[in-house]
């Protein structure tokens, strides 16, 4: 049985990718030894618990969660899922206190939060890099308030609750990082501050260039008009996304330019997320991060929108490229969604068998 469980939480666009291959490859060395039970991470696993076709899984996938925990030895066990981002925090409770029982109170939760406004243009890169998104980032903005999804005190103020000193909430912010780095800072958390030691190389985990989502918008509205709307479709899109773009950020580039808030854009970001950010500094953090990374969004503002126009930033003969690629790419994915999501995964994240399409 494990000492303890760390349940890491999240936020997406926190650095959990960086974190979850560094503990699913096993480049930890430390006297505090770790079970991770997971091929890559436990986004099933939080699903079953937000997700309704998910949710007739929530006991077979927590009941096999908490076996591989009974059976170690380790120090600590550790689920990552930054899907948690999207649970309920009753919902957490509720399957900690059902499920694993004789860890409640040996049980710490972790997660990490992002400016308000890095996060706006971290997730419109991250939705149209899916081909979830295809608006400007304004609509992105819209449409991030009518979610509620950056007014975050009521969500970690709710995890304090219910789960007292138990829950740790970190700002995703490289000053107030271990050595400015988020797997850094996890593992010295996650372990206690038991020394420790990486082995292996990291993996680069550079955001993608406004040439690179402009492309990939392009590519992902040429597939869409190519395929069926059905949902294994839209999930091969969306793995293809998902992995192409992470093969892009490995890729050396020219001229590249990063995506950023407009000034306008980033005055009204300040003025709609002001007290979140002064409430979340005064409940969790000392000194005022969250506050001071808002209040910093428009100097780092271009004075005018980018583009996201595939053809502002692509040759005739390039647009050509892609439109032949991606036309191709439609092929694959209306002749076998399911094995082409599982095939565009790097091997160590692929479940040994493809999918069975008879």
């Amino acid at each position: 049985m494990v000492r303890e469980i760390v349940f890491h939480l999240g936020d997406c666009k926190t650095g959990t990718t960086a974190i979850q291959s560094v503990l699913a490859s096993g480049m930890v060395e430390s006297s505090h030894s770790i079970c991770y039970p997971a091929r890559f991470n436990h986004i099933p696993l939080a699903k079953t618990l937000s997700v309704d076709s998910e949710r007739p899984f929530q006991k077979k996938r927590f009941s096999a969660l908490r076996k591989a925990f009974d059976q170690s030895s380790a120090d600590v066990g550790i689920v990552s899922a930054e899907h948690f981002e999207f649970v309920d925090p009753e919902e957490i409770r509720r399957a900690i206190d059902l499920y694993l029982p004789a860890y409640a109170d040996r049980v710490r939760l972790l997660a990490y939060v992002r400016p308000h406004a890095e996060r706006l243009v971290s997730t419109f890169a991250e939705r149209s890099k899916k081909g979830q998104f295809h608006k400007p980032i304004e609509a992105m903005h819209a449409r991030l308030i009518e979610e509620k999804r950056l007014f975050y005190t009521p969500r970690f103020t709710r995890l304090r609750e219910l789960f007292g000193d138990q829950f740790t909430l970190r700002p995703f912010i490289r000053d107030h990082l271990r050595d400015g780095d988020v797997v850094q800072d996890f593992l010295h958390t996650a372990l206690s501050q038991t020394p420790y030691t990486l082995v292996g190389q990291r993996q680069p985990n550079e955001s993608l260039s406004v040439q690179d989502i402009a492309m990939m918008r392009h590519m992902h509205r040429q597939i869409a008009q190519l395929t069926q709307n059905h949902m294994k479709n839209r999930k091969a899109q969306r793995a293809l996304g998902w992995y192409l773009s992470d093969l892009l950020t490995t890729l050396p580039q020219h001229d590249a330019q990063k995506p950023r808030l407009h000034q306008e854009l980033a005055d009204e970001v300040v003025r709609v997320y002001r007290d979140d950010a002064a409430a979340l500094d005064a409940a969790f953090f000392e000194g005022t991060p969250m506050s001071d990374a808002l209040a910093n969004a428009p100097s780092k503002a271009t004075a005018t929108p980018q583009s996201f126009r595939a053809q502002d930033h692509l040759s005739a003969d390039e647009l050509r490229l892609v439109e032949a690629w991606a036309t191709l790419t439609a092929r694959m994915i209306e002749a076998d969604p399911l094995h082409f999501a599982w095939a565009v995964r790097p091997q160590s994240q692929r479940d040994p068998k493809p999918p069975c399409t008879l």
